[in-house]
């Protein structure tokens, strides 16, 4: 049996939050957005600071907006234009991998959300092709 592949799990000091906004007011916003998307100045190299990460995720699915940013990111943003939960919480981040994780690996997320579960931990998880990140 193949043994499975162990992925560092790191977690940087900052905070997240997972947010929407209408889209009729991504007009209002697309300025920001480029800036944010394209110009934010972090680089691969920078990734490897785990203290604080810029960590940007924009999903627009059938209409509906998802954001999810670190603090600071999120102070360049109109508050009256973005929406979090009535609680407004913020998330820790942990990042799991630090080379690219192979798509034949199955069970990543599953292995990493049991003990959440079962601790009674809510998860948001975002993968991308270097990083899974789930915040909790």
């Amino acid at each position: 049996a193949a043994s499975p592949t162990m992925h560092p799990i790191l977690s940087p000091e900052n905070r997240f939050c997972v947010m929407t906004l209408d889209p009729d007011t991504l007009p209002a916003i697309a300025t920001i957005l480029i800036e944010v998307l394209f110009y934010s100045g972090s680089s691969p190299k920078d990734s490897r600071n785990l203290e604080c990460i810029k960590f940007f995720s924009f999903s627009l699915i059938e209409g509906y907006i998802s954001i999810v940013m670190d603090t600071e990111t999120q102070k360049k943003f109109p508050s009256n234009l973005l929406f979090t939960s009535s609680s407004e919480e913020l998330w820790r981040m942990v990042r799991i991998g630090g080379q690219p994780l192979g798509f034949d690996e199955c069970g990543i997320v599953a292995q990493f959300s049991e003990p959440l579960a079962d601790a009674d931990i809510s998860a948001y998880y975002i993968s991308t092709f270097n990083f899974d990140h789930a915040l909790v």
